[in-house]
């Protein structure tokens, strides 16, 4: 069970679904019928609860002429927040959760750099199950919006790949099975 999912379980789920809102928030700032709307929390609801955020100093608030746009703030004090709540981030340890005891798998490698919808992943082993693969892929992607797309690899062909200079961007171990 994730983090979120804890947190979700013991806290209100509205507060959770506007810090959803807001810390998953691309535009630089909403508005609060913007934050009431996504996040599906009445407007009433959604002002005072994040008055409380505004005074926990873990939203800022952004004052154009009569108008407020709110966003996150990120200080040592909120960011724990923001790694738990932040989509892309969780996409990927979801992905790993489902594939890491998978037979014959040995480890996982970003390759290149995520971007806010999408990653590229290595899967190193051998007899990885590629239909059980694909099927967590579009569970994923059916459920966050964010596209996983994986190249499943034996490890000598990762390391003759990665001497040809195929695989040279940045590469990052997100998992590996201690042997």
């Amino acid at each position: 069970m994730q983090a979120v999912d804890v947190l979700t379980d013991l806290f209100d789920k509205k507060i959770l679904a506007i810090l959803n809102t807001i810390i998953n928030d691309k535009t630089g700032g909403m508005y609060l019928g913007e934050i009431s709307k996504a996040a599906n929390v009445p407007n009433p609801t959604t002002f005072r609860i994040i008055n409380k955020l505004v005074k926990l100093e873990l939203f800022e608030e952004i004052k154009i002429k009569k108008l407020k746009l709110y966003k996150f703030k990120r200080t040592g004090k909120s960011d724990f927040l923001y790694k738990m709540f932040k989509k892309d981030v969780q996409v990927l340890k979801i992905f790993i959760s489902k594939v890491k005891d998978m037979s014959g798998l040995q480890a996982i490698v970003l390759h290149g750099e995520e971007a806010k919808d999408r990653a590229n992943i290595l899967l190193i082993g051998e007899n990885i199950d590629s239909g059980k693969i694909k099927e967590i892929c579009a569970k994923i992607k059916e459920d966050h919006n964010f596209t996983i797309s994986p190249l499943t690899l034996t490890a000598e062909q990762y390391d003759s790949m990665s001497k040809m200079g195929l695989y040279s961007g940045k590469k990052n171990i997100l998992f590996e099975k201690k042997q």
